[in-house]
């Protein structure tokens, strides 16, 4: 009997001690991830996303978009490389966007029908328009990008009219300009930074009289690699990949500023497993006090026996 008490407790004083342990193994869960290594933080009309690497895909709607009419200004702070499909979509109130210095690539639909867009500034390291990204902006008047020519996917513009500059130092090429214009059938006009037309009948001289505020330093090392082609009906699919040899040599230097501020609350760690050992050690604490009782029992019938044969 001391013998089976005593291995009773040694499992007791272990799984007491084991839970701790595995309970700090088990990853802790946020409600505020969006991508692998990215979080994201609300407060006072600024949404900051904050991390590395690529955002994640909505389905149908953003984990912020309980915020949508009052988000008036995002700011991606980090090395995000990439936004989401349909991370801001009807997001009305947006009004400014800091996409920092390291975006490559705007997902399917990304800021699809956002009326209070008017003006936006892309990084040197930017290259793909995605499928519908600003399809339906009416009031995005101009699109400053200040790296080399980047893809336009099916529809990137739809319904949406504007002018795109590219940089005077190093200008996109002419016929992947006037491919562009002929797809967008005279929606979209091409300047260079400085406003001026260089491949206009008439170059125009007056300048541009509204600076980026806020863009990347870094310039890119490589040059888009996907081809033109031209689709039926409004942009092209693929961008063309004739691009300058050298990077612009100007850039605006101001950086993201916003921080978060207000993160979304944490869930209690390792909760659930805890449970799990207390549900574990009252099973083998049943099972040990039944061995403890079946071997009492069994006992007490061998003594009575040996008495009667005596």
């Amino acid at each position: 009997m001391k013998r089976l008490l005593t291995i009773f407790c040694t499992l007791c004083l272990l799984l007491t001690m084991a839970a701790p342990v595995l309970a700090e193994e088990i990853p802790e869960q946020t409600d505020n991830r969006c991508g692998e290594d990215m979080t994201w933080a609300y407060a006072d009309g600024v949404l900051t996303i904050t991390g590395s690497g690529a955002m994640d895909d909505f389905e149908e709607e953003a984990p912020w978009a309980a915020y949508r009419n009052e988000i008036t200004r995002l700011v991606l702070s980090g090395s995000i490389s990439y936004i989401g499909a349909r991370a801001f979509t009807n997001f009305d109130a947006l009004t400014t966007v800091n996409f920092g210095n390291s975006l490559y690539e705007i997902g399917q639909e990304a800021f699809k029908s956002c009326d209070g867009l008017t003006v936006i500034y892309l990084p040197a390291t930017f290259k793909i328009f995605g499928e519908s990204s600003f399809m339906s902006c009416p009031n995005l008047t101009a699109i400053h990008c200040s790296g080399r020519f980047p893809s336009f996917r099916l529809n990137s513009m739809w319904d949406t009219y504007g002018t795109i500059y590219y940089p005077a130092e190093n200008p996109w090429s002419e016929n992947n300009i006037r491919d562009l214009e002929a797809a967008f059938k005279g929606r979209i006009r091409f300047l260079a930074s400085d406003g001026t037309d260089p491949y206009g009948s008439e170059a125009e001289t007056t300048p541009v009289t509204e600076a980026p505020t806020e863009a990347p330093t870094e310039v890119p090392t490589e040059a888009p690699t996907e081809a033109p082609t031209e689709p039926p009906t409004e942009a092209p699919t693929e961008a063309p990949t004739v691009a300058p040899t050298e990077a612009p040599t100007e850039a605006p230097t101001e950086a993201p500023t916003a921080q978060p501020t207000a993160p979304l609350p944490q869930p209690e760690k390792g909760s659930g497993s805890r449970i799990g050992f207390v549900i574990i050690g009252a099973v083998l604490l049943f099972i040990v006090i039944g061995f403890i009782f079946v071997r009492a029992a069994s006992g007490r019938g061998k003594y009575s026996r040996r008495r009667r044969r005596r």
